[in-house]
């Protein structure tokens, strides 16, 4: 089997649980309405207190279908001030903040009859009008910052079915990095900035492999007749976790960079205990747990937060479908997706898994949600 590349895409992947695999609805987006105030749980021993959503700090970035297209949006731990970020016409999906906090880049799309395209696009975190950045073309995904700032690594099928290609964020230095008939996909950059690891589908099925910020020094990590995709490296640089379905079901597995030490990350009795596929693999900042989607059964899934080195987890307790987990700056809490549909919003929840608590009400899903500072 070959990936198509939507195992790391910010659509249709990321959006499965918690939506449904939905494409994005064509013509402009109306103008969000306004949302009801969050509600201040203080008297609630098994929710986050207001003082404490505050305390969290940061903003929270996330896809809001609340105004009919699906829109990049912000807001705090509080679930106060809700805004659209980037203004436009079409679905725009965040994909990554800038490390200066001061930049949303995200995928822009455009549906028109039966043509389907996508480009990147540049959007002040203040708000105001997203600027193209790079081709446009039917596919430009999986996009993402190096951590300096000064360049972005995403793919696209500009001149082949899919690879890779990095671009400085003021349209200059456009440069292939790959080149395969059998496509790349999933780019992640390394800590340093140095490397950069990915998934190919160069030797009939999908491994992941490193290279390079330059795109030279290719080199695969895996090897096996299944699929491995979605890479993602430590805060440290010296794992990659990523997904593989080399056991018959899509589980979250480790490698360093050199290619050695592969293991499960959840082993032994802790899997055969918790059944169902694996998504959405998130390291916390301090490389110690990694909050991963367990999907049990169709409609059914919850956010787990696994010990690196034990594989003991413990599970974030909320009653609706949770998935899509993404740690807070300082570790201490995560945001999540939790409901389907329609219904899905977001929530934030104690980094042990305790005092779920919704932040957003909306008339449409709320999901994809990206703490940043």
């Amino acid at each position: 089997m070959k990936r198509s590349g939507f195992g790391g895409w910010l659509l249709l992947a990321a959006a499965s649980a918690a939506c449904g695999d939905r494409a994005a609805p064509p013509g402009d987006a109306a103008r969000a309405p306004a949302l009801p105030a969050p509600p201040a749980a203080d008297g609630n021993a098994d929710t986050l207190s207001l003082a404490e959503r505050r305390a969290a700090g940061g903003r929270i970035v996330f896809v809001s279908e609340r105004g009919g297209a699906p829109r990049a949006f912000v807001v705090a731990p509080t679930g106060q001030g809700a805004r659209e970020i980037a203004a436009g016409d079409g679905a725009i999906y965040p994909a990554a903040v800038s490390p200066d906090g001061r930049t949303l880049l995200a995928v822009a799309v455009r549906e028109q009859g039966s043509e389907h395209g996508e480009q990147m696009v540049l959007a002040p975190m203040g708000g105001g009008a997203a600027r193209p950045l790079g081709p446009a073309g039917p596919r430009a995904r999986s996009a993402a910052w190096s951590p300096d700032g000064r360049w972005v690594v995403f793919e696209s099928d500009r001149a082949s079915f899919r690879d890779l290609y990095r671009i400085d964020p003021d349209g200059s230095g456009l440069r292939r990095l790959t080149e395969n008939r059998e496509g790349n996909f999933d780019p992640a950059v390394s800590p340093d900035g140095r490397r950069i690891a990915f998934a190919s589908s160069r030797d009939g099925d999908a491994e992941i492999y490193v290279m390079g910020a330059d795109g030279g020094r290719q080199r695969r990590l895996t090897a096996f007749y299944r699929d491995d995709w979605g890479p993602r490296w430590s805060p440290d640089g010296r794992a990659i976790a990523f997904l593989s379905n080399r056991e018959g079901t899509d589980r979250v597995f480790l490698v360093s960079p050199d290619g050695t030490g592969l293991r499960k990350l959840s082993a032994g009795a802790d899997s055969a205990a918790a059944p169902g596929q694996e998504a959405d693999p998130a390291w916390s900042p301090d490389g110690t747990r990694i909050a991963v989607t367990r999907h049990v059964r169709p409609g059914e899934s919850h956010v787990r937060i696994v010990d690196v080195r034990t594989g003991g987890a413990r599970e974030v307790r909320v009653a609706a479908a949770a998935s899509q987990p993404a740690w807070s700056s300082d570790g201490r809490y995560l945001v999540f997706t939790a409901g389907s549909g329609g219904d899905a919003e977001l929530w934030i929840a104690r980094a042990d898994g305790s005092r779920a608590t919704r932040i957003t009400r909306s008339n449409g899903a709320d999901w994809l949600p990206r703490w940043v500072r």
